[in-house]
């Protein structure tokens, strides 16, 4: 056996059994906050920290599948948008080979989640207050965001965030918590209407102490033509 031949098996054995696991960037929109789902976590010296959802694959199992049981593990069901992102090498801090790391963001509507609240190893927690994350989870988080704000300004995705009927209102504090800017409400109204995705679903707001809203609804149903259908509202 020739020696080069002998290490290209050496690296194949080395990458044969490193673990390959599925991280997933859960959001959800609720009173008027982004917040990701954190799952607790225990190591060895009792040390309790926060980390996203998570799972390796296990045999029999795909990328895919493993990110769905993830999914239906926390928020039950199958209502969720969910998109791959990309693969993340890192090495963990006990072993001197490098793992990898397949990475997945989720989008569910909170009244559609399984109440996770009375869970104590899990939480939602807005964006701007998670902290404590390790660095390759920070990373991620870091990714899926920007992928977020990429793409809900040149697709409908966002609107897997919100209820089945919503109002023009919530539309725009979403886009403005997710963005981290501050719209411009009748441009952004007049450039929503004229997209033809929402329409008016002939019912208000009730029992409230201001103007009553109309509430609107979405054309399109599927919700993988949601991230599809081209959008562009130029801010």
């Amino acid at each position: 056996m020739k020696r080069g031949d002998e290490k290209i098996r050496k690296i194949a054995r080395q990458y044969s059994t490193n673990k390959i696991e599925i991280d997933c960037v859960i959001f959800n929109f609720e009173n008027n906050s982004l917040k990701v789902l954190l799952v607790k976590q225990q190591d060895h010296e009792g040390i309790i920290s926060w980390k996203l959802a998570s799972d390796y694959i296990k045999k029999g199992e795909t990328i895919l599948s493993t990110a769905h049981n993830i999914l239906k593990n926390y928020i039950g069901g199958d209502q969720f948008f969910l998109e791959q992102l990309k693969a993340f090498s890192y090495q963990p801090s006990s072993s001197l080979k490098e793992d990898i790391s397949i990475a997945y963001y989720a989008l569910v509507k909170r009244d559609s989640s399984k109440d996770t609240i009375a869970n104590s190893d899990v939480k939602w927690i807005g964006i701007r207050e998670i902290a404590g994350l390790n660095d390759k989870h920070k990373i991620i988080l870091d990714f899926s965001l920007k992928e977020l704000r990429r793409n809900i300004c040149k697709s409908a995705v966002g609107f897997n965030l919100l209820p089945e009927k919503f109002t023009l209102l919530q539309v725009i504090n979403l886009y403005e918590e997710i963005l981290g800017i501050e719209i411009n409400k009748s441009n952004f109204r007049r450039k929503l209407l004229q997209t033809g995705i929402v329409h008016d679903s002939n019912e208000k707001e009730e029992d409230v102490s201001h103007r009553a809203a109309r509430f609107y609804s979405l054309n399109i149903r599927q919700h993988e033509v949601l991230s599809q259908r081209d959008i562009n509202f130029n801010f």
